[in-house]
């Protein structure tokens, strides 16, 4: 497994179970919730967004285009992800629409800086039901768990 990617294992699951009970005081997603909210994203044209996401397991958040509905394998517990392999739904900690996004090109030229329609995306999230959602500097963020005991 290359650097990055993670394994979506029955081990796997059990082990981010454990550590969210250990390390989070508050679950505020389900696999099940980030699924509709995701899938919700992509039917209404965020499916070439970029978001930022940070995982319980992971010290740094992670940049990724938005993962597309038949990404999401339901009803398994994790969603594929090209930028950075599969990744297991229960670890996500947060998950951020940022308001621009960048692009980058690969070859050297200058990164495109694309505007995300926040507006539009808060409308979509608010129409499905209640989401912890919060604007930050950067943009729309989705809680999926608060209250890191390590913290406290």
């Amino acid at each position: 497994m290359g650097p990055g990617m993670t394994e979506h294992g029955r081990q796997t699951l059990r082990r981010l179970g454990t550590q969210t009970r250990r390390d989070v005081s508050h679950a505020h997603m389900s696999d099940t919730k980030w699924r509709k909210l995701l899938s919700a994203l992509d039917e209404a044209g965020f499916g070439r967004a970029r978001i930022v996401v940070r995982f319980i397991d992971r010290p740094e958040p992670r940049v990724m285009t938005l993962p597309k509905r038949a990404d999401l394998w339901p009803p398994r517990p994790y969603a594929d992800s090209i930028t950075v392999g599969p990744l297991e739904l229960r670890a996500i900690t947060w998950l951020e629409l940022p308001t621009l996004a960048r692009w980058p090109s690969g070859d050297g030229r200058p990164v495109p800086t694309v505007p995300q329609d926040m507006a539009h995306a808060r409308a979509v999230l608010e129409a499905l039901g209640r989401f912890p959602l919060e604007e930050t500097e950067q943009g729309l963020r989705i809680l999926g768990s608060s209250g890191r005991r390590s913290e406290r």
